[in-house]
């Protein structure tokens, strides 16, 4: 296992620790800008959005002499290196495929780094896998600046509650992790909650499982079809293996305690399933241009388009959603154990603390928390790391402060 060192920042980043930009103004960004105005060390939250008005719209309602709004292109180093030296914090809510641009950003601005995913494990054209950040590590400790990777509710919490049981077994023989939720969408013929062009590119990725030592792709939507039963009120839903960070990074952190599965299976609705499917069929999940008359768009962009926002859902989303990790190994008395860990929360919730649905809560409220510990001195570490390679204990105890709680569902074969 991968164990942080204290190495101490650089003193230039230190003296703007305070001041903190949240890069990508939509659902999830608008949590983290929630929750950061509830840190009374928080001096400054700068809201980066390429759509301006959106970032506006938010500070406007927020009413916090703190917020100021920016038009910013993610994707513009240049641009973004100028703003951020200012800035002692970046929360990246933005698409995964400008990670790298904010990192090299954040590189020569002097500033630590956090987002909440990668474009996943797999090694495909265009996209900025978790491995591509991780090679960042020995840039960013030369700098004596920080990077958290992937710490939203999955990857991130589910990273989290891997390590918890990591240390507490003699083996760890397999970690699967589960998300699903009993979502019913009101006033809408459909609906994701959460950033559609992410979903969508995800769920369609060939699946990443680790079996016996080896990592291995299967066919999107067929694989690893199984019933899973979620704790109450969430109830037995159909889940299957769709590409994820978690499915790299445990093994690869975690994985000396005798790991040899390692999985990532996510409930889709057969709606959303077909869905998906037609839109590969027809070519419409497409992120590469395409040529209408006069106009190049992309086709996935087109169709997220159509579909509403995730910000605007929280009225519309009725529902529990349950995230947490399946894992199997040996206790200190050499008996086999079985437990479920995992956070579970409504949109009843999350609609009243914040006014959003509670699949970009428990994406965003994980972030919020890394930038608290990093404040209060508790991350004072450089480099770049993935969730499961920092202590668990300060995040079991402040998941729950903030609507996050977390449970265990626990099973031990004895000998009779």
């Amino acid at each position: 296992m991968v164990v942080p060192k204290t190495t101490g920042w650089n003193d230039r980043v230190q003296q703007k620790l305070r001041r903190i930009m949240v890069l990508g103004a939509g659902g999830v960004g608008e949590v983290v800008i929630k929750g950061l105005l509830r840190l009374k060390a928080v001096e400054r939250i700068c809201v980066a959005d390429i759509d301006e008005k959106r970032a506006r719209e938010l500070v406007d309602r927020a009413r916090d002499p703190r917020l100021v709004p920016l038009h910013m292109d993610a994707g513009n180093v240049a641009a973004l290196s100028a703003a951020l030296r200012e800035c002692g914090i970046v929360v990246h809510a933005g698409l995964p495929r400008n990670n790298l641009h904010v990192m090299q950003a954040c590189l020569q601005a002097s500033c630590h780094y956090i987002d909440m995913a990668s474009d996943g494990p797999v090694d495909m054209p265009g996209l900025v896998t978790i491995q591509d950040q991780l090679g960042y590590d020995d840039s960013f400790k030369a700098s004596g600046l920080l990077a958290i990777l992937g710490i939203g509710s999955d990857p991130g919490v589910t990273n989290i509650l891997a390590r918890y049981a990591y240390e507490r077994l003699q083996r760890m023989e397999s970690v699967v992790v589960y998300d699903g939720d009993n979502s019913v969408v009101k006033n809408q013929a459909f609906a994701i909650a959460f950033s559609p062009e992410i979903s969508i590119e995800e769920n369609l990725q060939p699946p990443l499982v680790y079996d016996r030592g080896r990592w291995v792709t299967g066919i999107p939507l067929e694989t690893g079809i199984e019933q899973f039963e979620f704790p109450s009120p969430v109830g037995t839903l159909t889940v299957r293996s769709v590409a994820h960070e978690e499915v790299h990074t445990i093994p690869r952190f975690l994985g000396d305690k005798g790991l040899y599965q390692c999985e990532f299976k996510y409930a889709l609705s057969q709606q959303y399933v077909d869905i998906l499917k037609g839109l590969r069929l027809i070519g419409l999940d497409r992120e590469d241009p395409v040529q209408v008359g006069d106009v190049s768009v992309s086709p996935r962009k087109v169709v997220a388009s159509l579909l509403p926002k995730p910000a605007s859902l929280a009225d519309s989303l009725e529902g529990t959603s349950c995230v947490g990790v399946q894992v199997k190994g040996l206790d200190d008395q050499n008996r086999p154990v079985e437990m479920f860990l995992y956070t579970m929360q409504s949109h009843e919730f999350s609609r009243k603390d914040m006014g959003v649905n509670v699949t970009v809560f428990q994406a965003g409220i994980p972030a919020v928390i890394a930038v608290e510990l990093m404040l209060e001195g508790m991350l004072d570490v450089a480099g770049v790391y993935s969730p499961e390679q920092f202590d668990p204990q300060p995040w079991i105890d402040r998941l729950p402060r903030w609507g996050m709680p977390l449970y265990v569902r626990k099973t031990v074969t004895e000998v009779l």
